[in-house]
């Protein structure tokens, strides 16, 4: 068993918790060897390599981006939302991997969260069968010391989810041309939502992110 698995699940005590956690991770975890071999290489294509933090630059160039209220890494209805980007995409897995710039981590503490999932992964799936349960699942989902890069096989878009950012959490969403038709009718935003949200963003990202009408 992988390091990182064995030290989660070193921080479960309750047997069942501890059980249905290591369903999830054997399940989905992705290893470093993966990173480094395949995902790394779609990561910098897609988000800047000197992005440590906002209100760092997030996505390279030829990206549009829409950004919205965040929180959580996924709620379901705006998971199902992404699910459908993702298969415009032609994604077959997405992967998840946790900023390791914005918690500092004690060596009992949880291990930096990385998973990959097929694009198929339902949301019962995703959260382990039920999203209140204290076991891994919950706590990437909603635990909000943490924040997280989400992209595809594609390289045609990523999440950004800024759980922990100051008292103003964000989701932002980068994507390219091709792209541009279904992001922006899956994640309709009135002129007026987006001009809350952008009083909510870093200078920078108030120059690069303009309102935009749904296509």
């Amino acid at each position: 068993m992988e390091k990182s698995i064995q030290e989660i699940l070193e921080l479960y005590s309750e047997f069942q918790v501890r059980a249905k956690s290591q369903r999830f991770l054997e399940k989905f975890w992705l290893r470093d060897e993966e990173i480094t071999n395949d995902w790394g290489a779609v990561k910098n294509a897609v988000f800047s390599k000197s992005f440590k933090q906002l209100p760092d630059v997030l996505f390279n160039e030829g990206f549009e981006m829409i950004a919205q209220r965040g929180g959580t890494l996924f709620i379901e209805a705006e998971y199902l939302l992404l699910q459908e980007c993702m298969k415009a995409a032609g994604e077959k897995f997405f992967c998840v991997v946790e900023n390791r710039f914005i918690r500092e981590k004690a060596d009992n503490d949880m291990p930096y969260l990385q998973f990959k999932f097929p694009i198929c992964t339902t949301w019962t799936e995703l959260n382990n069968g039920d999203e209140n349960y204290p076991d891994i699942a919950y706590d990437l989902l909603w635990v909000m010391n943490k924040e997280f890069f989400v992209f595809g096989d594609s390289g045609k878009w990523g999440k950004y989810a800024a759980c922990d950012y100051y008292d103003s959490p964000l989701d932002i969403i980068g994507y390219k041309q091709d792209l541009v038709s279904i992001f922006r009718e899956r994640f309709k935003q009135s002129k007026e939502d987006q001009e809350e949200i952008l009083e909510w963003l870093p200078q920078q990202y108030k120059e690069l992110i303009k309102y935009n009408p749904p296509v």
